[in-house]
């Protein structure tokens, strides 16, 4: 089982290395980020976008990227994928909402199923492996039907890093169930589809979830407290907050990738530092 970035980076510095398109490349820190995977071979780089541009932020010296000027590079990064001469797809300097729309179209994108979600990565110094959150970026509007694909798109990734069987929690204010507060009513809802499937409760509060001490304190028998792996947010503001708060304040290393299409798509926020994108980079390559 992976559970920090330093054995990600040893799993997929054994493995082949993959070719990413990566759409709008007009970044500084993307460009550098994507140099430092290159130069260890752990990935090829074709760079969609502006070429004079992209041309204009690599470092001298630096080799091996293939610059693919476009007005569309969404579209043509879509098509290289088709085309067999890329394996993946990660997000540059372009609006979230204009990539998935490439993504999801029904004759060109890269569709698989009905939904794709965000997992955001959390590598925290305060606890033993990986953190999964989800979703921070994608859908808008969490119900029981989107948990449930939700479910089945992290369940699938996770497998790619050696966890079979993930302790999902449905995230709440509290652990009891209350009209007042409608996520409560959505988790125990959700948990009543898919206990027999997989491991999940809710409605759960995050010190429950994270600790065991916490579960005895307020006299409540969890399996999954103090050893959960990903948490399902009630929304998309909170998951997002979540995340950037863990980055900025709680010494937490992140990385983020999208899920559910048919090649992942690398992506986490545009203000992120080249190491946060680096480690996303990873995360795809998986």
């Amino acid at each position: 089982m992976i559970s920090n970035f330093n054995e990600l980076h040893q799993l997929v510095k054994d493995s082949k290395p993959k070719r990413v398109a990566l759409v709008a490349a007009e970044d500084p820190v993307l460009i550098q980020a994507a140099t430092r995977a290159q130069e260890e071979g752990l990935a090829r780089f074709f760079l969609f976008g502006k070429s004079r541009k992209i041309e204009s932020l690599i470092a001298p010296g630096v080799t091996g990227f293939e610059i693919i000027d476009s007005q569309n590079p969404a579209a043509d990064a879509i098509k290289h994928i088709h085309d067999g001469k890329a394996d993946l797809l990660m997000k540059g300097r372009i609006q979230t909402g204009e990539l998935l729309k490439a993504i999801l179209d029904r004759d060109t994108g890269l569709r698989q199923g009905e939904l794709l979600n965000h997992i955001a990565v959390i590598e925290s110094p305060h606890y033993h492996k990986f953190l999964f959150i989800s979703d921070g970026g994608i859908n808008l509007h969490l119900d029981e039907n989107v948990f449930q694909q939700m479910v089945e798109n992290i369940t699938q990734y996770l497998k790619l890093l050696g966890i079979e069987k993930p302790r999902f929690g449905m995230m709440c204010l509290v652990e009891n169930v209350s009209e007042k507060i409608p996520e409560t009513v959505i988790a125990q809802n959700v948990v009543r589809k898919l206990s027999g499937k997989v491991r999940i409760e809710g409605p759960i509060a995050p010190d429950v979830a994270l600790s065991r001490e916490a579960a005895r304190k307020k006299g409540l028998d969890s399996e999954i407290a103090g050893e959960i792996d990903v948490f399902l947010m009630p929304n998309t503001t909170a998951a997002n907050h979540l995340v950037k708060g863990l980055s900025a304040l709680g010494g937490c290393k992140v990385g983020g990738v999208i899920v559910g299409a048919s090649v992942p798509v690398i992506l986490l926020s545009r203000s992120d530092d080249a190491e946060s994108k680096y480690r996303s980079i990873l995360l795809g390559l998986v």
